[in-house]
């Protein structure tokens, strides 16, 4: 899309003010990035056919509806992840023990939400969940996310201790040990 120099002169000049005022007002920084993302294509868009009496008025209020239909939309969405999970997920102790062939429950599910403790960091969620779910070594871990092990290893080893501060970590057996008892995912070594 071909714009005038001055209409791209004038973008340019808004949409930080734009990002800026959205972002103070309502602190949602990368959806006021989206929203006036948006608020940039409705411009490009209509600007060279009409230009409004107030462009910089008009800018801020279609970026602000915008990131007004984002944040109902984000919303409605955490409001249908958490209602269908309250729906379909029992809870550990209303759940029937499934058992493997083996004769093993399988507590991955648990597993899997306990190393998505809410007390955890989300970097540290997803080194310990690709550790304890995953079944990754540190090493892997560390490139795959492009980082030090030595880093990984202490991001791990401060997520276990967090869960175990926390003072509500469930169990999860993660697989037996060789000493006849089960490897605990929270006490066990990285």
């Amino acid at each position: 899309m071909d714009l005038s120099p001055d209409i791209e002169g004038l973008l340019r000049q808004l949409a930080p003010q734009t990002l800026a005022a959205l972002t103070r007002r309502y602190g949602h920084f990368d959806l006021a990035e989206d929203a006036v993302q948006e608020a940039l294509l409705a411009a490009a868009e209509s600007w060279p056919s009409a230009m409004p009496d107030n462009p910089a008025g008009w800018f801020t209020t279609v970026a602000r509806r915008r990131l007004t239909d984002l944040l109902r939309s984000e919303q409605a969405r955490r409001r249908r992840e958490q209602s269908e999970a309250i729906r379909t997920v029992p809870l550990a102790s209303d759940a029937p023990d499934e058992v493997w062939p083996s004769g093993e429950r399988d507590d991955s599910l648990v597993l899997l939400f306990l190393c998505c403790h809410p007390s955890l960091t989300p970097p540290a969620q997803v080194a310990l969940t690709l550790r304890a779910v995953g079944g990754l070594s540190t090493a892997e871990i560390a490139r795959g996310l492009l980082l030090p092990e030595a880093t990984i290893t202490r991001r791990i080893t401060r997520a276990k201790q967090t869960i175990l501060d926390s003072g509500d970590a469930s169990p999860c057996r993660t697989r037996p040990s060789g000493r006849g008892g089960w490897t605990w995912c929270c006490t066990s070594s990285t």
